[in-house]
């Protein structure tokens, strides 16, 4: 009778060790810490930037964030991503860009950590990220502004005066820097250009959009899309000339220790 007591607690003693295993084992891996642990949003946020070298999801961060102020807007818009635009015998990537009714909004995305400083006028801006690292960058309010230039010469490329002045339309630049840095002794605003943080993209841009009025109907919105989504539509040999381009140009990051 013992024996049949013991065989039969070791039994379900091996059943209940399997079926808990599996059931270990069934846990998503994405969804756990190696420990069993479940993962928080800020793990998940983290995990995101430490795979993300190249900015990207910081870049679809403020892209979406932009989206959803136009969102609320109310008004009819477009969003446009990784746009290379013809531009002196090479390329020019635009991280984004919003086709909205009131014009014209061109998206530059800084996903990066540190204290920021740097003037309008001067051609990098410092990244200061502790005593002994510091990098370099090219000034984010002329490279946008780079990249608008090359925007409206395509556009002209594309348009006769008589269809589009291009000229006179209204585009504004914004220039967005990841919550985990400091801008110190950084422009914060000029004409037609604004440096902010995420965070601030819905009450900022929420004003500027507030403050502009409608010029494009829904027709001319999609006639712009059509001639830019070319565009987004870049083929491998383009980004790795366009990635040579900036190497050869020198725009990657100086690392000063």
């Amino acid at each position: 009778m013992t024996t049949t007591i013991v065989t039969l607690l070791a039994v379900i003693a091996f059943l209940a060790f399997v079926f808990f295993k599996t059931k270990a084992d069934r846990k998503p891996s994405g969804k756990f810490h190696n420990d069993g642990r479940r993962k928080t949003f800020k793990d998940f946020q983290k995990e995101q930037l430490e795979n993300d070298p190249n900015g990207l999801y910081g870049e679809a961060a403020a892209a979406q964030s932009l989206a959803r102020v136009c969102d609320d807007d109310g008004r009819i818009y477009g969003l446009m991503k990784n746009l290379y635009i013809p531009s002196h015998g090479g390329t020019t990537e635009v991280d984004a860009l919003i086709l909205h009714q009131s014009g014209i909004y061109v998206l530059e995305s800084k996903n990066i950590s540190g204290e920021i400083t740097g003037g309008l006028d001067e051609e990098r801006w410092n990244q200061r990220l502790n005593a002994r690292t510091e990098h370099t960058f090219h000034n984010p309010i002329h490279q946008n502004a780079g990249h608008i230039r090359a925007l409206k010469h395509y556009l002209k490329e594309n348009y006769s005066r008589s269809e589009l002045n291009v000229d006179s339309l209204p585009i504004f630049s914004t220039i967005v820097f990841s919550d985990r840095c400091v801008l110190k002794r950084v422009p914060a605003r000029g004409e037609d250009w604004m440096v902010l943080h995420l965070f601030q993209m819905k009450e900022k841009m929420a004003g500027i959009l507030k403050s502009r009025r409608t010029i494009f109907n829904k027709s001319q919105l999609e006639d712009l899309y059509a001639k830019l989504k070319p565009c987004m539509q870049a083929s491998a040999r383009t980004k790795a000339e366009h990635l040579n381009y900036i190497k050869s140009a020198h725009l990657f990051h100086t690392f000063l220790y």
